[in-house]
Parts: C-alpha cells; sequence; structure tokens
C-alpha cells in the first residue's frame, strides 16, 4: 500500500538495490554527528560499489570542499537516503577518506511511503536550509553539447573511472553487441555498439550517433562478438553521456531488468 514503508531484509536483494542505484548513478543523501560533535553534517555522493565479502558498501563524495575525513568518525551511525528510490538505511562508517567513505553493510533498507518521505525532507532541509540553491547549482554544472545531451567531463570521467575500476568489468576492446531496440514492446530497429563496461546490475555502450538511443527505451542484447549472450540480457536505457568533445561519442547507460 502506498501508505506504508517497505522494509527489505534479504542481503541478495538489497546488494541488487544498491547495484542498480549504482547503475544509474542515483543521488544519495547522508548525514551523521560531526566528529567534533557540533552538530550533524550531510553530504551529496553516490554509491561506488558494494558487497558481501567484506560486508560493506562504499560511496563517493559530490564535494571535495567537504572531504569525509573533515567531518565523520569510525563506528558513527549514519543515515542514507535515496530521494528517487525513495530508500533509506541506517548503519555505522566502517572508515573513510577525504572522498570515498565505506559503511557496513545494512541489515535492512527501507522503502519508505509519504509521509515519511516529508519527514525525511524536513531533517534534510534542517541540516542544509540552502539545499535548493545546491541542487539549483549541481544542476548548473551539467553542461550539454550541440545536440542537447550532457556532457561528461574529464573530470566526471576520472570519478566514474575510480567508482567502477572494481566492481565493474571493464569490457575488452573492440568488444561488439548487437542489440534490438523497443519502445512501447515494439521492435524499432537493430544496431551494433562497442561495449565500454558491464556489471551485474547493468551496461554502457557506445554511440557515435546523437540521437541513435534514446532514455526510456529498452533493449535486448542479441548478440556480443557475434555470439548469443549465455543467458538472457535485457533492460532499460537510463542515462546518456557526451564522453568526448573532440568527437561525437556517447555512453548509453543501461540498468538490466
Amino acid at each position: 500500500m502506498g501508505d506504508q514503508s517497505k522494509i527489505i531484509i534479504d542481503e541478495l536483494r538489497i546488494l541488487d538495490y544498491f547495484d542498480d542505484l549504482k547503475t544509474a548513478e542515483s543521488n544519495i543523501l547522508m548525514w551523521t554527528k560531526m566528529s567534533d560533535g557540533t552538530g550533524r553534517k550531510l553530504f551529496f555522493s553516490h554509491i561506488s560499489y558494494s558487497n558481501l565479502v567484506d560486508h560493506e558498501v562504499g560511496l563517493i563524495n559530490h564535494n571535495p570542499e567537504e572531504p569525509f575525513s573533515k567531518f565523520c568518525e569510525e563506528g558513527a551511525a549514519i543515515f542514507t537516503y535515496a530521494e528517487e528510490d525513495s530508500m533509506l538505511f541506517k548503519t555505522t562508517i566502517k572508515r573513510y577518506h577525504a572522498d570515498l567513505i565505506v559503511l557496513d553493510f545494512p541489515k535492512k533498507i527501507s522503502i519508505v511511503a509519504d509521509e515519511m518521505k516529508l519527514s525525511i525532507q524536513k531533517t534534510i532541509e534542517s541540516l542544509d536550509p540552502n539545499l535548493k540553491k545546491i541542487k539549483k547549482a549541481e544542476k548548473g554544472l551539467k553542461k550539454k553539447d550541440e545536440y542537447g545531451i550532457e556532457i561528461e567531463t574529464p573530470e566526471d570521467q576520472e570519478k566514474y573511472s575510480k567508482l567502477r575500476s572494481s566492481p565493474r568489468g571493464k569490457a575488452l576492446t573492440g568488444q561488439k553487441a548487437k542489440i534490438q531496440v523497443k519502445k512501447l514492446q515494439r521492435v524499432i530497429g537493430t544496431s551494433v555498439h562497442e561495449v565500454f563496461d558491464i556489471s551485474r546490475g547493468g551496461m554502457s555502450l557506445l554511440s557515435k550517433s546523437p540521437h541513435e538511443l534514446e532514455v526510456g527505451l529498452y533493449i535486448e542484447v542479441l548478440e556480443v562478438n557475434g555470439d548469443p549472450p549465455p543467458f538472457p540480457l535485457a533492460g532499460e536505457i537510463v542515462s546518456i553521456r557526451r564522453i568526448d568533445l573532440k568527437e561525437v561519442k556517447y555512453r548509453v547507460g543501461i540498468k538490466f531488468t
């Protein structure tokens, strides 16, 4: 029901959820008591990796001017919230660096109901009254190319390279995928693309045409290097970003379903 929060306690389901958030590069908010005891600190971040081997979740800081190492304390409680997915959990800080914080894998996560969302939003705004201005500033940093598609700057590319170095597998050079593209269950074409990277929750393809693919389209992988995939690979396009200003080249992010 819409007025009840949903609790997820299965670790594999939680892991899959985190992987989806990482693939979609969803914005994550975190708040914790500051190490000097003067109050609580709010951070903007996104998931870098999660695993059950070390039982931890890593997140990247969006603001290098406010490093985790300046405000955080190991063992301190921390709340983590994904606005777009209404996901909330509480855990503890395992370790941290300037731009990376590692949290203990949560025992449960909540997909919160609308009433609780309002309460969380009030909490967040009390921690940072300028939240709306910050969000606008972040959006303003997202420059677009001449075709109206968001540009991923060299700084972003370096950040995402660190983000995916361990959990996401880099594709072999020249690896190609043939895909079928659908819109509203109707096949609208097939195309072949170089595979940029792939993970359990999604993959990225390269495109050299600005509007060859669009966010929201559904794709099915028909072949990889001329052979059918060993198991069905299908999903939705969730992001398209220009990654090279010298030539027209786009990274198309796909979240598997």
